[in-house]
């Protein structure tokens, strides 16, 4: 039987904190991204009191998912040739269903809810297929959860999932001083004995391997910002080794401003400004619990990793991303 003819495909992913699209085309027998459309719409907002997705939050991820379904119009992408997924903050909220069901009349849209298991098996993907990643360990941290995954020989051993996402532990530890004020040590304090009682259940960190790869929006920020620190160009952070030393000292120098100063350090994104800190004690946490010293970054993440499932039914695997050579401050 003859292969199908390559097409678009697009992936949207609901975050917790930021929707993201993008439109893969093929491009001389591989796959390149042809549109990347993203807005911080922070659909999880507010749920660490309320346990629902608030209507201003809602009314922000319609008017984002309308925006991206146009653009998916004007490339011609049909409904199989879009796949939506959506993450921690729908899956846990008490109206998600009814928000998704919202989308689906507003938008056409069919929303895949994805577990905990499936997040982090596509951050897997990603990192597999974008790094020279072969034993160690992946992670992939976004608005609402944080997910690992212990890689051997390549192949997925271990994984957890934890509600330890930026955008949770910022209005969980981080949030009573407002964000004209700088955090409290005892804040910060609570929020990194927090994340290494929670990261108990993942014993087979340690034992992991040393090569740790970071995927999502707070880690590539992050990134960037050690790479400004450091003198570097202001590059893609594809393939950047962020240390646990460079991260120490960027922690520092965020904790010691209010959170609508964050945005200063060059490389930190106004939108993030709020969330990065608590993000950042976050994968700290994770580096000290493993004992890894360096933590690479991708710029691939959930979007790609779906695309590369979709490409292995098709027995058609081609990297997106090409692995850089890894580079460090």
């Amino acid at each position: 039987m003859a292969p199908e003819p390559e097409q678009r495909v697009a992936v949207i992913d609901l975050g917790s904190n930021s929707f993201r699209m993008v439109v893969f085309a093929p491009a001389e027998g591989s796959w390149k991204r042809a549109e990347e459309l993203s807005s911080a719409v922070r659909i999880g907002e507010g749920m660490a009191d309320s346990g629902r997705l608030s209507e201003a939050a809602m009314a922000r991820a319609l008017r984002t998912l309308e925006a991206f379904t146009a653009l998916c119009d004007r490339q011609g992408l049909d409904e199989h040739a879009i796949d939506a997924v959506a993450t921690s903050a729908i899956r846990e909220a008490e109206n998600g269903r009814e928000f998704l069901e919202r989308v689906r009349l507003s938008t056409g849209l069919e929303v895949r809810v994805l577990s905990r298991e499936q997040e982090a098996r596509y951050g897997y993907l990603a990192a597999v297929n974008s790094t020279a990643l072969t034993d160690g360990c992946v992670l992939d941290l976004g608005g609402g959860s944080l997910q690992l995954v212990r890689v051997a020989r390549r192949l997925a051993r271990e994984s957890g999932s934890w509600r330890m996402g930026a955008v949770r532990m910022t209005e969980r530890f981080l949030s009573d001083e407002g964000p004209a004020h700088p955090a409290k040590r005892s804040q910060l304090k609570a929020l990194e004995a927090h994340v290494a009682r929670k990261l108990e259940r993942a014993p087979w960190l340690a034992s992991a391997g040393p090569h740790l790869v970071g995927l999502g929006g707070t880690v590539r920020n992050l990134a960037a910002a050690a790479e400004r620190a450091a003198g570097l160009p202001d590059e893609q952070v594809q393939g950047f080794v962020l240390g646990l030393t460079a991260l120490d000292d960027l922690i520092a120098r965020l904790a010691a401003l209010p959170a609508v100063e964050r945005s200063q350090v060059p490389g930190i994104k106004p939108a993030r400004a709020d969330i990065v800190l608590a993000g950042a004690l976050v994968i700290q946490g994770v580096m000290r619990a493993g004992g890894f010293e360096r933590l690479e970054v991708t710029g691939a993440g959930l979007r790609e990793g779906i695309f590369f499932e979709r490409q292995l039914v098709r027995r058609h695997v081609e990297p997106v991303l090409a692995s850089s050579g890894a580079r460090a401050a």
